[in-house]
């Protein structure tokens, strides 16, 4: 099996190229409201921003998930794409009638939020959907490549454009590719999902979180990841400043969002290509995430701009063939009528503690520096997830079969 195989499915190709172009002008919105809020605003309205972000997405991500897990997963992004489309636009309207534009960014960026947590979930379920397990190493990896060549191309094109003509110019963009996104969707055959009994919130979440307890490595991963991302949301805090620290301005800080995506799509294209097989993928997976650690406390250091972007890049690579793993496990590993709420839940637990760590990173940012801060969120991250190398059940990333989820022959 190759990629070239997966590329060959019609339906899957087209979520692919939709979606690609959907995380594009997404990036292209995101550089260019960083940008714009750190230089109004400084490293704590900065944080504020993706503060926003995450009190309108993880209030939602349990019902978006049990949504997915009702509804043909093509429908619900859909519609979450022509939400956000409209919910831009208004934004483009407000800021033309010279309103605010951080309390602008601020409300447009917690409704967009929202509607993320039906969105990513149903792509998530979708991809399985189209693609037989065989083929899932392989499609995970070009739907990575895809979204990475967004996160690659986005920056340049974000930082150049927000400071040539500002971030109006970005959202315009950004409506732009919601609107192709959704008219590709549209052209995808609704697949339906295959349950036999449905039943209201709670006893939908409490499944799904029964499920999770079955599976060592799933259950430490969310758990895991929920500290994790504590120190890399901090870390994310300090880019901006540490280009304006040597002197640079929007189109470095475009650069560094590019190589780094540059450098996740060198990693999907070697996990696609050489998969790892299941009874190694959780040993690479943990080693991986103490490099990526090391990395990013490398682009705090005095070292040249050209030095900060190899290490950039070398984190890049190492989250590219991250991403592909998981995946593929999340893929392979949860039944079809479970993926929609599994997935919410893994994104909750990866993200609950992130509202408040952007605020956190700010304030360290500013009452001690940059490098203090990275320091300490780097070792907390590789303290976190040294359990998943010592553990051998947390390091197994493979199904595991028990009387009430069990393995069930396709």
């Amino acid at each position: 099996m190759s990629m070239r195989d997966a590329w060959g499915i019609p339906e899957f190709r087209r979520l692919l190229i939709g979606n690609g172009v959907n995380m594009l002008g997404t990036s292209i919105f995101i550089i260019g409201m960083s940008w714009t809020v750190a230089q109004i605003g400084g490293p704590r309205i900065y944080g504020l921003i993706f503060t926003a972000y995450f009190l309108g997405h993880l209030p939602l991500l349990l019902y978006g998930g049990m949504v997915v897990d009702r509804m043909p997963r093509r429908t619900v992004a859909l519609v979450a794409d022509l939400s956000q489309a409209v919910l831009v636009a208004l934004a483009i309207v407000a800021l033309m009638a010279g309103l605010d534009e951080i309390k602008t960014l601020l409300v447009v960026t917690f409704l967009t939020g929202g509607a993320g947590a039906f969105s990513i979930p149903a792509i998530g379920a979708l991809v399985p959907d189209l693609v037989e397990e065989e083929l899932l190493p392989q499609a995970n990896a070009m739907r990575g490549v895809a979204m990475t060549a967004a996160w690659m191309l986005g920056p340049l094109i974000g930082g150049f454009t927000v400071g040539a003509w500002g971030i109006e110019v970005c959202l315009v963009i950004d409506v732009i590719t919601f609107l192709f996104s959704g008219a590709v969707l549209w052209t995808i055959s609704e697949v339906e999902v295959v349950r036999d009994e449905v039943g209201d919130l709670r006893e939908e979440v409490v499944e799904a979180w029964e499920f999770v307890k079955t599976q060592p490595w799933l259950f430490a991963g969310i758990f895991m990841f929920m500290i994790w991302h504590v120190g890399d949301s901090a870390i994310e805090i300090g880019v901006p400043f540490i280009i304006e620290n040597k002197g640079l301005g929007a189109n470095a800080f475009g650069l560094f969002g590019a190589v780094g995506a540059m450098g996740a799509m060198v990693g999907s294209v070697l996990g696609g290509i050489r998969p790892i097989p299941k009874e190694y993928r959780g040993l690479v997976f943990y080693i991986f995430i103490g490099g990526i650690a090391w990395c990013m406390l490398m682009w705090a250091m005095p070292i040249p701009f050209w030095a900060i972007l190899l290490f950039v890049f070398l984190e890049g690579t190492l989250g590219g063939t991250l991403g592909v793993i998981w995946r593929t496990t999340m893929s392979d590993s949860v039944d079809q009528h479970l993926r929609g709420r599994v997935n919410s839940l893994d994104a909750i637990g990866s993200l609950i503690f992130i509202p408040f760590a952007p605020l956190l990173g700010g304030w360290m940012i500013e009452a001690t520096n940059v490098l203090t801060t990275y320091s300490i969120a780097v070792a907390f991250m590789v303290l976190t997830t040294t359990a998943g190398l010592i553990v051998p059940s947390f390091r197994r990333f493979e199904r595991i079969h028990t009387e009430r989820f069990p393995v069930k022959a396709d």
